[in-house]
């Protein structure tokens, strides 16, 4: 071949080469323009003017590598401070409590004894403690009994033992916003114990932080959440366990490794007496056996098993006849707080309605919580409808079914995380539900004299969930629904700051 012939060739291939090209460009230009004209494709549109994704960059955020944020500590990556972007990507206060945990726990403060003559020591509080928040606690005067309780705490009172009762749905149950508040306050206020378990998980994904449980298969459940119980008894936690065999039994015991709940110096067993009751045996450690009756007129009650002030287990075991046990509660005889995770998984709020109101009430007057915490929202999103009224009516009632009448007892409605879905675009957006139920929950805590805490809100608002599930550390589950549990520890690091906030403003 000549060199004519050849340059004919190379010019004929290269033609069709082009002609390839512009045939691929011309479907390319038509497959993007179907996306705008015909409506069932709109979520493969490349562009969609006031979207703040650059054209196509949706692609590599969704299959790629997203952009990092760097300056997250605590559990999660070194010490260092919050970056630009991070401040950008997720808002100033979410940056400033990523990673905001100590690292090593702090001595509780003493009080400051300068004032003089008989009156109290003065509790100081740095507002450099609660810096990095800009969601307050709504209402906070209607914290008034548990300040109350705390600050004869923080003066290190003798049995000045401050309860949180902390009630809420799967983002509860995983106990990763109430441990985080749990070790802060402890550290700040004085570590009166872990608080309050359930015998067993059963088929609940449920599980404590800083303390050592362990059960048996031999336990059937009663749960609020199903309504299983016609007589709505049941317990403190909202779970009531009944021996099916010898293999019933549960282990308590304070963890060594953990950075609070390492000593106990009793323990609440919270059983039901019933005039055919059974027997209930305990040890604690390597001791001797000891046998509960719970046979006696209906109604519940607690056996208080002291022992030194140290690390310790407890063990109980089904020991003949019918019982109804609820869950072990580990505190300690010093001044100092207890938060007890009380979650629910698949809980909406209306099933606390299934309690039995006498039975209720009778549970907090023997767990005797300064402050209750009220934290659903998340399961409702999905019901098909939200009228503001109608849910506002609904959470009234919650409210005073669990807050019994105790005057003693604060209430705090501690509203739902953000919650997400992908529309027909694909687009990560706020189930639009959540902003509804944030507002009637705000208008029932105010109708009850109740606080309020805007968690959406602190979280960033409409679309914090997509922001959140592509930070870095990543902050947000690929369900949109849940919190990693470096998001959890930054919604908790959050809330505390605003109770101490709060506390701040009422010792002012």
């Amino acid at each position: 071949m000549d060199a004519a012939d050849a340059e004919t060739v190379t010019g004929g291939e290269t033609g069709r080469a082009l002609a390839q090209l512009a045939a691929a460009v011309v479907t390319l230009c038509a497959l993007t323009g179907a996306t705008y004209l015909v409506p069932g494709l709109g979520r493969y549109r490349p562009f969609v003017p006031g979207e703040d994704e650059v054209p196509l960059g949706r692609l590599f955020q969704e299959y790629g590598e997203v952009p990092a944020f760097a300056g997250a500590g605590g559990s999660y990556g070194g010490p260092s401070r919050p970056t630009a972007r991070a401040r950008e990507q997720l808002g100033a206060a979410v940056a400033a409590n990523l990673g905001d945990e100590p690292s090593a726990p702090a001595a509780v403060p003493a009080p400051d004894r300068r004032a003089g003559g008989d009156a109290p020591p003065a509790i100081h509080i740095d507002p450099s403690e609660y810096e990095g928040i800009e969601e307050h606690i709504e209402n906070p005067d209607a914290l008034r009994p548990f300040f109350r309780a705390l600050e004869r705490t923080a003066r290190r009172e003798p049995g000045a033992v401050t309860r949180v009762a902390h009630y809420g749905d799967s983002s509860i149950a995983t106990d990763l916003i109430t441990h985080t508040v749990r070790r802060r306050m402890q550290r700040r206020f004085g570590d009166a114990g872990h608080g309050f378990v359930l015998v067993s998980r059963g088929t609940m994904p449920y599980g404590h932080r800083d303390v050592r449980h362990r059960a048996g298969d031999g336990w059937q459940l009663r749960q609020i959440v199903a309504s299983q119980d016609r007589h709505g008894l049941y317990g403190y936690g909202g779970v009531a366990y009944h021996p099916t065999g010898s293999g019933a039994w549960a282990r308590f015991a304070t963890d060594d490794d953990a950075p609070v709940g390492g000593s106990v110096s009793r323990f609440h067993v919270y059983y039901r007496r019933q005039p055919n009751g059974g027997r209930l045996r305990y040890r604690v450690d390597d001791g001797e056996p000891r046998q509960l009756d719970t046979r006696g007129e209906h109604g519940d009650a607690v056996e208080v098993v002291e022992v030194p002030d140290g690390p310790h287990e407890l063990e109980i075991r089904a020991g003949g006849g019918p019982l109804r046990v609820y869950g072990v509660a580990l505190e300690r005889d010093v001044p100092g707080v207890v938060y007890d995770s009380l979650g629910l998984v698949g809980a909406r709020a209306r099933r606390l309605l299934n309690y039995d109101e006498e039975h209720v009430s009778r549970q907090m007057e023997l767990r005797a919580p300064s402050l209750l915490v009220l934290g659903f929202g998340g399961n409702e999103a999905d019901d098909p409808t939200h009228r503001v009224e109608a849910y506002e009516q609904e959470f009234v009632q919650v409210i005073r079914r669990m807050r019994a009448g105790r005057e003693a007892m604060a209430c705090l409605v501690f509203a739902p995380l953000d919650q997400a879905r992908r529309n027909e675009r694909g687009d990560v957006e706020t189930i639009p539900s959540i902003p509804v139920i944030v507002e009637a929950q705000r208008a029932a805590a105010r109708r009850e004299g109740c606080a309020f805490y805007d968690t959406f809100g602190a979280m960033g608002g409409e679309g914090a969930m997509r922001a959140w599930s592509r930070a870095r550390p990543r902050l947000a589950l690929s369900d949109y629904r849940h919190a990693t549990p470096a998001g959890y520890e930054v919604i908790g690091n959050m809330f505390y700051k605003a109770l101490l906030e709060a506390f701040a403003d009422h010792l002012r």
